[in-house]
């Protein structure tokens, strides 16, 4: 009797905790490892670079991120989508933004091998654009949809 009371108690418990939104995942609790904030991107930033990430932007990334990387409140987790001008995404190294592209977390997917390389730096270089406000950004073809 006592251990199935003890039993009860703890799956009480973790009910509980998971209701409360104590797992939360918010954008500041994923952390790159350190030698993230090594890696660095290895292609030249030419005059295309942005126009091609927005596509990849817009293929992958807007139905979540949004198309000034403001991110949409996620139905069905409680995992957020980051804003990109908050100083949460602003603070990461281009390194960590890339490590997190490439390795995915939670409702974010890895693109390890859904993208090549340049493709996931190009991604950084518009998330980095798209930190800025509007009339600052870079990117020639950009479009504000609000």
């Amino acid at each position: 009797m006592r251990a199935i009371k003890s039993i009860l108690i703890s799956c009480f418990a973790v009910l509980l905790w998971s209701f409360t939104g104590s797992n939360t995942v918010q954008p500041q609790d994923w952390k790159a490892p350190a030698w993230a904030d090594t890696l660095y991107n290895p292609y030249q930033i030419e005059p295309l670079t942005l126009p091609q990430a927005q596509e990849i932007y817009n293929t992958y990334c807007i139905s979540c991120h949004g198309d000034q990387g403001q991110g949409y409140p996620i139905e069905h987790t409680s995992q957020e989508v980051p804003d990109f001008k908050d100083d949460a995404v602003a603070s990461q190294s281009d390194g960590a933004i890339y490590w997190k592209i490439r390795e995915g977390k939670g409702i974010m997917p890895s693109y390890k091998s859904k993208l090549s390389d340049e493709q996931k730096w190009q991604l950084v270089e518009y998330i980095r654009d798209l930190s800025k406000p509007f009339d600052l950004q870079k990117n020639p073809f950009k479009k504000l949809n609000n």
